[in-house]
């Protein structure tokens, strides 16, 4: 037991010393900012003149920072949260596993999409366990709650304004834009009112429905046999008739659609959008030949699909598609392979030279975007590719598979980082730091007149500022120093 607690002892002492020894030398003067680092237990920075502060532990699983009074703190990829100065809070538990969002009007919690509850100040208190437990309590009007399958009622979900059940599937009811939809033993037996509506079905064998003026419906042992007469208040009214797979007739004046043998043939023709469409069968051979649109597809061989905004092709499906988005005022182009394989896309606005947003993904060796004149590249990239400009996967995943990152823009400033921070480089300007843990370390600082040149984590150091230079050895904190000589006036010859 003795000789199995030594080892540990051994290593904290030894990170202890390292950091009361280390620490005076890497470090810079507190105002100008600190770094220092002992990859890869511990990476500290500081910014006192952006407010800024950061701590990391064990390369990229554990961060805290401090910015602009925001506080951040993950354990990757447990734990994230974030908060303001006005007590707003952002936290992540296993992202997506569960969310939790906090500020002064309101607040909402997710655990996998099904458990959500959002309280606020206009909305009131929601609840939801789904499938089992709904609930709202709204400051005005009528709240509601429904614990599945014993009973209750739901307001404004699911496509219904209303939904009332007890023991479900024995009873249920519906309502929709004032038609009520009773169901006994759903889905078998349905009663449907509503002002001059009436219907009832009996699933699967036959059902009806008809609202006077409005509609009639018939179906006999769904989904084979459907007839229907829709919209007969309406200039356009709407006759469908199937037999299902064998034919499937709806026209109206304005529209004809008839399929036979679906999903062999079907023909589309609309008289008001100037629009005529063959499938032969769906979705291999498709021809669309219309004033606002036009297609040609071929599957897998071939596709071109043109609007008047825009236009879309895919050669050898899945293996290439491209695609366009222009409007007077702005333009998006995007090449993928694979799906997200590899995927370049690009935004612009029309008039401006320069390009608003550029990204290149190719799973899962690496994603490039640039944006505004901010650009990045980062390898690997496993999530990115397929959930870009997600802040979550960014924050929480990302940092544990990027080995290598670069951010830069057209100024000249930039960050880079090599399996996380073993090697690191900042430029701001005229102004440089890099370092390769333990060999070399390097700062070169115009506006403070500072040079400092470290090896071995300061075993020899070299300083120079406007007044002095000094050599350091085996990371004492005293050195040979000698002032820096300005050169003598020139005499004026005679």
């Amino acid at each position: 037991m003795k000789t199995s607690a030594v080892g540990p002892m051994l290593w904290a002492a030894a990170l202890l010393l390292a950091v009361t020894v280390l620490w005076p030398v890497t470090s810079c003067a507190a105002k100008d900012g600190s770094i220092f680092t002992l990859w890869p237990l511990v990476d500290y920075r500081s910014a006192p003149q952006d407010d800024f502060s950061s701590l990391g532990l064990a390369g990229p699983l554990l961060r805290y920072e401090t910015h602009e009074k925001r506080k951040r703190f993950g354990l990757r990829p447990l734990y994230y949260r974030e908060t303001d100065e006005k007590g707003g809070i952002e936290s992540d538990l296993l992202y997506p596993l569960m969310t939790y969002r906090s500020n002064q009007d309101e607040r909402s919690f997710q655990f996998f999409h099904l458990l959500t509850s959002d309280v606020s100040s206009e909305e009131g208190s929601n609840f939801m366990l789904f499938p089992f437990l709904f609930y709202r309590n709204p400051p005005q009007g009528e709240g509601y709650f429904a614990f599945f399958p014993l009973g209750g009622k739901i307001l404004n979900r699911f496509g219904r304004d209303r939904i009332e059940f007890a023991l479900f599937p024995l009873y249920g009811k519906t309502e929709r834009k004032g038609t009520k939809t009773t169901n006994l033993l759903w889905p078998f037996f349905s009663l449907t009112r509503g002002e001059d509506e009436r219907g009832w079905a009996f699933w699967p064998l036959y059902g009806t429905a008809a609202k006077t003026g409005v509609y009639q419906r018939k179906f006999f042992l769904w989904p084979f046999f459907f007839r229907a007469d829709e919209r007969l208040d309406t200039s356009d009214p709407l006759r469908t008739r199937a037999f299902f797979p064998f034919f499937y007739f709806a026209d109206s004046p304005t529209r004809t659609d008839h399929t036979y043998l679906w999903p062999f043939f079907s023909h589309i023709e609309d008289s008001r959008k100037d629009f005529e469409e063959w499938n032969f069968p769906w979705p291999i051979f498709r021809i669309i030949d219309g004033k606002d649109r036009q297609m040609l597809r071929l599957l897998p061989f071939y596709s071109d699909d043109r609007t008047e905004k825009t236009h879309s092709r895919w050669y050898l499906w899945p293996i290439y598609k491209e695609e366009e988005n222009v409007t007077p005022t702005y333009a998006a182009q995007r090449q993928r392979v694979l799906y997200w394989l590899y995927s370049h896309s690009k935004e612009e606005f029309v008039g401006d030279d320069r390009v608003y947003k550029r990204r290149i993904d190719l799973w899962p060796l690496f994603s490039y975007e640039e944006k505004d004149g901010l650009a990045r590249f980062s390898t690997l990239a496993l999530l990115e590719p397929f959930f870009p400009n997600n802040e979550q996967i960014e924050r929480n995943w990302s940092p544990l598979w990027r080995l290598y990152q670069r951010r830069w823009d057209h100024a000249g400033n930039e960050a880079s980082t090599f399996l996380w921070n073993l090697y690191w480089k900042e430029r701001r300007g005229d102004d440089l730091r890099f370092e390769l843990f333990p060999l070399i370390s390097y700062r070169d600082e115009e506006q403070l007149q500072l040079f400092e040149l470290k090896l071995l984590k300061g075993l020899y150091r070299y300083k120079r500022d406007a007044d002095q230079s000094c050599s350091y050895l085996f990371y004492l904190p005293w050195g040979w120093c000698r002032p820096i000589m300005e050169p003598a006036p020139m005499k004026e010859s005679h």
